[in-house]
C-alpha cells in the first residue's frame, strides 16, 4: 500500500518564486493570458475531435487526478471525500454516481466530474438518507442533468424530517428527476455493465440498515457497494442465498466494526477492499477488527484518505487499481 498522504489546500510554498517589478508583473500577466487562451483552444479542439485532445490536457497537468478510460472498460472512481462517501462509475458513455458526500465536499466532487468531462448522470444512487451520503445530492441535481435517482423508500419508523432531505425531495420534483425506490430485484444497465440492487430487504429503524446495497457486474468481474449496511443486513443477505461475491467491495459503514462480519466477507471474497473515511476521524474508522478480517481473507485494502485519486478499472476479465493514472496493482 502506498504511504499515507494528506493534502491541505492553500498551504503556502516557501520556495515559490514571485517575480516583482513592472517588467516581471507584465511577464507574469502575459503567461497567465497565454495559458488561458491555450486552455480554451485545447477545449475547443477537444470537442471538435471527439476527445482526442484529452491526452494533451493530461500530459500538461490540466487533468491530473483522473485517468482516461476506454469506453470498452469499466472505470470506478472512489473519491476522497473525508468522512463520507462518493463513487463515480463509468462505462460506454454512461455514468452512475453512488452517494454525494457531505455538503462541504461538493467542490471536490464537482472538480472530479469536470475532470472526467461529466455533465450528465444517468443514475444517482443515494444509499441512505444520512448527511454523509446524501449531503451533496441537491447541489448535484441542480447543476447536472440527472436522469434517475434511486433511494430507499422510508416509512413512519424511519422517516427523515431534516431540512436537507426536504430540500432534496423538492429539488427532485422541481427538476423532474425520475425517482425509483431502492429494493431487491431492481436492475438496470450502465453501458455494458449490469447493476442490481440487493438491499434494503425490509424497513428498519436504523437508517444504516436501509442502505441500498448495489452490485455492478462487468464481464466476469464485479463490484459491491455496501453503503452503511451493518451485520444484520449482511446476515439476511446470506440467509436469502444472495450472491454477494465480488472482486471489489466498497466496505460497509466506513470500515466500522458494526459491518463486515467474517462470514460475510468470506462470502464476498474480494481481491480489493476500498474504505472511505477521513484521516484521524472521531469514529475510529477503519476499525482494526475490520482490517484484520479483510487481511485474513487475502484482500488488499485501500483507504481513501491515503489517495487523492483512486480508480479501479476492469476490462471484463482483470481488475487494475490506479492512483493518479499510475498502476498500483493488477489482479487477474
Amino acid at each position: 500500500m502506498a504511504n499515507k498522504r494528506v493534502y491541505k489546500s492553500g498551504k503556502s510554498n516557501p520556495n515559490a518564486y514571485a517575480p516583482r517589478g513592472k517588467t516581471k508583473k507584465f511577464i507574469t500577466a502575459s503567461i497567465i493570458l497565454l495559458a488561458v487562451v491555450f486552455a480554451f483552444t485545447v477545449n475547443f479542439l477537444d470537442k471538435k475531435n471527439g476527445g482526442a485532445w484529452k491526452n494533451t490536457y493530461k500530459n500538461l497537468g490540466l487533468i491530473d487526478n483522473y485517468s482516461e478510460m476506454p469506453e470498452s472498460e469499466l472505470a470506478v472512481y472512489f473519491l476522497d471525500v473525508d468522512q463520507s462517501d462518493c463513487s463515480i462509475i463509468m462505462n460506454n458513455g454512461k455514468v452512475l454516481m453512488i452517494d454525494t458526500g457531505t455538503p462541504d465536499q461538493i467542490t471536490k466532487i464537482r472538480e472530479a466530474l469536470q475532470s472526467l468531462g461529466i455533465t450528465k448522470i444517468d443514475y444517482l444512487i443515494i444509499t441512505h438518507q444520512h448527511d454523509d451520503h446524501m449531503g451533496g445530492a441537491t447541489d448535484i441535481i441542480k447543476n447536472y442533468e440527472v436522469s434517475n435517482i434511486i433511494m430507499p423508500k422510508l416509512s413512519k419508523v424511519n422517516m427523515v424530517t431534516t431540512r436537507a432531505y426536504e430540500n432534496l425531495l423538492n429539488t427532485i420534483k422541481e427538476k423532474q428527476v425520475h425517482a425509483i425506490a431502492a429494493e431487491p430485484n431492481l436492475t438496470f444497465d450502465l453501458g455494458n455493465a449490469k447493476c442490481a440492487v440487493l438491499a434494503p430487504l425490509e424497513q428498519d429503524e436504523n437508517l444504516n440498515n436501509m442502505s441500498a446495497v448495489t452490485k455492478v457486474t462487468f464481464g466476469s468481474t464485479s463490484f459491491l457497494f455496501q453503503g452503511d449496511a451493518e451485520k444484520k443486513v449482511e446476515t439476511a443477505l446470506l440467509s436469502n442465498g444472495t450472491d454477494v461475491s465480488a472482486d471489489v467491495i466498497r466496505v460497509g459503514h466506513h470500515g466500522s466494526k458494526t459491518s463486515s462480519s467474517k462470514k460475510y466477507i468470506e462470502a464476498v471474497s474480494p481481491k480489493v477492499a476500498v474504505i472511505s473515511c477521513g484521516v484521524q476521524n472521531s469514529y475510529g474508522h477503519p476499525h482494526s477488527v475490520t482490517l484484520d478480517t479483510l487481511k485474513n481473507i487475502g484482500a488488499d485494502t485501500y483507504i481513501t484518505y491515503e489517495y487523492d485519486s483512486l480508480c479501479v478499472k476492469s476490462d471484463g476479465k482483470k481488475i487494475t487499481v490506479l492512483n493518479k493514472s499510475e498502476v498500483v496493482k493488477t489482479y487477474e
